[in-house]
């Protein structure tokens, strides 16, 4: 057996260097065949792998070879032809193999290589390219007993056809040797030639598209389908799905070579160097595994110091390998729509990880609270948001709730109750009172679940969170629907670094539709409709184009309201409206002339920030043309975040918490400067001037910030999230047992024993059910009428029961060949006759004898109860069937059988 060394092959300067590099470099990183990431190169005595060198095949149309200036097409060469080819290097020699078979339809590998000279500058004396069936797996891979994969399909029959090459030093070339046409098995058809692993590959042009479709979110299969299309079919492509997919998967695989946790804290490293204002901390276990990663970009952090007044924050599942729930932190801008406010990997769902959470996302927020969270009821998150969040306001999702309502209470009259009691802007005592009726008419007063969630009615109730601001958040739906578009970027059993990644590849697609609102709101006007002219215009200038079609409704509601009375209390007027043609609604508005304050019985502008109704109708009473700037929720104009820069930071708000909020839109506005500076020429030095006026203008000497050191995390286990396990495709299958004698040979239909023991005790049973229809019943009499109950129900008599004195009664006995074997009705212990009722599949065990009627009758859970009742008289009221001997009803019909022993 020779040994032998890997081909170590540099392309020269020739037609073909560029698709022999790829060769090359293809060949040199296939080494580990067991991976199965690539293809071996090896001796046929050595190895037992059946893979090939994997090539580059860029060009399709290379089928030319060169014998000195004569120029020859591959596929219409001769043998003559061949044997007198020259080649410059080594490389040159394998293309032209290559092209070869692959127009004749065999694959290539190389096999042996021999080179010469002083180590470091040896040179390759001899190679041999041979046909991929060349030689025969090694027998010992075949006689294993201990392998934990199946046998590969063989592929190798001893071919010989090959193609050897010799260095000549005179002519400092390579030349054909020796070359063997003749192959000892079929040729591959044009239409498979293809699908050798030989002439698979990516090309770089390849590469680069499935590249920039996978990191937008495009699944691998749907990737696969647009490269085909591209390229007219699958013979095309140039590779397989399952190409595609290693491709993939050894890129993400080498990416975190070092750890997945290590290359996800490096992911947020290098990404902190173009964003300053990256917050990231995590915690690790008792061995040093990462428990959980907590991290918020500068925009979520920024959204949060304009739009952090309400937060909520929900779990989902799936989203990772390590079966890790993401949660994440969300809120809502002044376009009415979702935004991320941080993201969480958690190994578990406990009070202490949710308070280790709440702290570290306070930490991250310089410690502004928010006035409320809206979270779906989990029992450890309540607990934690009591500890660390005691002044802020606790909302249940109303989603939840209702779902949970549905599941726990099946009336559809306090369904119905319920969301009106959750959704109505009542106050508490009308909530009472509305609460005590829908209690009284359901009858529910008692019920388990009601009287819990009553307990908790100031989490939840309209009327207990009226006067606490939650703007338009009153479920965790958004947080929903973040996960569903996240889903579309993120697979189920990816690694940390690949989910970071992904998820930072939705965020800004996301981000993307606030950009989009902001330039319908700044750039285009609505049309106005109303007769308040003035104050409608002042509101479209001031919201956004979402939060004014809100405020437009409460200005058209104006128009339906009527003074019930007017009076005044110093500086303040009071309004009592009414409604035109309704009774019994009456609202109160308080308006303070003096300071221009109003505050409405609705409360409308408490838990929303948008003026109501009333207070328009005011607006309109005292001739104001436009909106006081008391009534103006800033978070829900169009100046939103620009108004919160351009604030002070001497207010209430924490000064550090502002100067980072300016920080990181100063790095923004620069890093879209210096970008498009650089691409000037003759500016860098008027731009480094300004530049460094602006520094000894506005800034100061800092201390040099000390790098801290790298540490090593390990990858976290996996952990089982809540919900029901998923069954594997793959897993095997539970071993079934016979229910008579636990045996694994037979079930319990043919069990022995089972027979064995009806013979014996001489009993069959007959199952009607209750549930059975009237035809059915009708059905199976008629069966057992005429003896057609299966091949067992042929070879049986019947006869009638003893009585208790042990005597038989008149009895027609009637037996043939084939009939060997008896039914009767069952006793009690008392004598009396049984009539043994059962569902239509009844469990096994309970027509043992012994134990059905040993002391009382027996039967599953579930099942009917067993009464004991005289056979003479058999009443099922609930058919109406008649009974006797002339019934030709199922009962009547059943008797004639077990009296006339089925000769009717």
């Amino acid at each position: 057996m020779e040994s032998y060394r890997d081909v170590d092959v540099h392309s020269t300067e020739t037609d073909s260097s560029d698709a022999s590099s790829e060769t090359d470099a293809e060949h040199n990183s296939s080494e580990n065949s067991e991976d199965g990431d690539g293809y071996v190169v090896s001796s046929a005595d050595q190895s037992s792998d059946d893979e090939d060198v994997a090539h580059n095949d860029d060009d399709e149309d290379a089928f030319e070879a060169t014998t000195g200036d004569k120029f020859l097409r591959v596929d219409s060469m001769t043998v003559e032809e061949i044997r007198a080819l020259e080649f410059v290097n080594v490389a040159e020699a394998y293309e032209f193999y290559y092209q070869y078979g692959k127009c004749k339809g065999f694959a290539i590998r190389k096999r042996d290589v021999r080179r010469r000279g002083p180590k470091g500058s040896e040179i390759i004396v001899m190679n041999e390219f041979v046909c991929n069936k060349h030689g025969s797996r090694n027998k010992k891979h075949l006689i294993r007993v201990d392998r934990k994969r199946e046998h590969r399909r063989l592929t190798r029959t001893q071919c010989g056809a090959r193609l050897r090459v010799l260095y000549k030093k005179n002519k400092d070339k390579y030349v054909v040797s020796l070359f063997e046409e003749t192959h000892n098995h079929e040729l591959t058809p044009a239409k498979y030639v293809h699908l050798h692993p030989v002439y698979r590959n990516l090309s770089e042009s390849d590469r680069a598209q499935v590249d920039g479709l996978q990191s937008h979110g495009i699944r691998t299969c749907h990737i696969m389908g647009y490269m085909v299309a591209q390229k007219g079919g699958y013979t095309g492509v140039g590779f397989t799905k399952k190409d595609l997919y290693n491709y993939f998967d050894k890129k993400m695989r080498s990416a975190v070579k070092d750890g997945d946790v290590s290359a996800a804290l490096n992911y947020l490293n290098v990404k902190s160097s173009t964003d300053p204002m990256l917050y990231a901390e995590y915690s690790v276990d008792g061995n040093g595994r990462m428990k959980t990663l907590f991290w918020a970009d500068g925009t979520s952090r920024s959204d949060y110091f304009c739009f952090g007044d309400v937060v909520a924050f929900d779990t989902t599942y799936g989203k990772n390998k390590y079966n890790y729930p993401l949660v994440i932190f969300s809120g809502c801008n002044h376009h009415l729509q979702s935004v991320i406010f941080a993201s969480a990997l958690v190994s578990d769902e406990t009070t202490e990880t949710y308070k280790w959470l709440l702290n570290t996302f306070l930490e991250c927020m310089n410690n502004q609270y928010p006035t409320g969270v809206v979270t779906d009821g989990d029992g450890a998150m309540r607990e934690a948001i009591k500890q660390i969040f005691p002044d802020s306001t606790h909302r249940l999702c109303a989603w939840h709730l209702n779902k949970n309502a549905g599941e726990n209470v099946k009336n559809v009259g306090f369904l119905r109750g319920f969301q009106k009691a959750m959704y109505s802007n009542f106050t508490v005592e009308e909530f009472e009172e509305f609460w005590s009726e829908l209690l009284k008419e359901t009858e529910l007063e008692s019920h388990p679940w009601v009287v819990k969630t009553y307990e908790n009615r100031s989490l939840w109730a309209t009327a207990y969170l009226r006067e606490k601001f939650f703007g338009r958040i009153r479920t965790t739906s958004q947080c929903e629907a973040i996960n569903a578009i996240i889903k579309n970027y993120v697979r189920k059993k990816g690694c940390i670094y690949e989910f970071m990644h992904n998820f930072e590849q939705a965020l800004v697609g996301y981000r993307n539709n606030e950009l989009v609102a902001d330039f319908n709101s700044k750039f285009t006007d609505p049309v106005l409709s109303s007769h308040l002219h003035l104050l409608e215009s002042h509101a479209a200038k001031t919201y956004t184009a979402a939060v004014f079609k809100e405020v437009k409704e409460q200005i058209m509601k104006v128009a339906a309201l009527i003074v019930k009375e007017r009076f005044t209390m110093g500086d303040t007027l009071i309004f009592i409206l009414k409604k035109y043609c309704q009774t019994g609604f009456e609202r109160q508005v308080a308006y303070d002339i003096s300071t221009q304050s109003f505050q409405c019985s609705c409360r409308l502008f408490e838990s929303r920030g948008l003026p109501c109704s009333h207070m328009f109708y005011v607006l309109k009473e005292e001739s104001i043309d436009h909106i006081p700037a008391s009534l103006i929720l800033n978070r829900w104009t169009k100046d939103a975040k620009v108004g919160f820069l351009n604030m002070n930071s001497t207010g209430d708000l924490d000064s550090k918490m502002m100067e980072q909020a300016r920080f990181g839109a100063y790095c923004s506005a620069f890093t879209t400067f210096c970008k498009e500076a650089s691409k000037r020429n003759g500016v860098f030095g008027d731009v480094m001037g300004e530049i460094m006026k602006l520094h000894h203008k506005y800034c100061e000497a800092e201390d040099p910030i000390v790098p801290t050191e790298k540490t090593y995390v390990g990858d976290p286990m996996n952990v089982k999230s809540k919900g029901a396990p998923k069954k594997k495709k793959n897993a095997p299958k539970t071993t079934r047992h016979c229910g008579y004698c636990q045996s694994t040979i037979h079930d319990a239909r043919n069990c022995p024993e089972r027979l064995d023991s009806t013979d014996e005790e001489d009993f069959a049973v007959d199952s009607v059910s209750g549930n059975d229809s009237l035809s059915k019943i009708q059905k199976r009499c008629k069966k057992k009428a005429r003896g057609d109950y299966g091949s067992r129900a042929k070879n049986k008599c019947s006869q009638t029961p003893q009585s208790e004195t042990g005597q038989s009664g008149n009895v027609a006995k009637t037996r043939s060949s084939r009939q060997k074997k008896c039914s009767q009705k069952p006793q009690s212990e008392t004598g009396q006759s049984v009539n043994v009722t059962t569902t239509r599949r009844p469990d096994i065990r309970t027509r043992q004898v012994s134990q059905m009627f040993r002391g009382q009758p027996m039967t599953p859970v579930g099942e009917p109860v067993i009464h004991p009742m005289p056979i003479v008289q058999p009443m099922y009221p609930m058919y109406g069937m008649p009974t006797g001997e002339n019934s030709n009803h199922c009962f009547g019909v059943l008797q004639q059988v077990m009296k006339f022993g089925g000769q009717n």
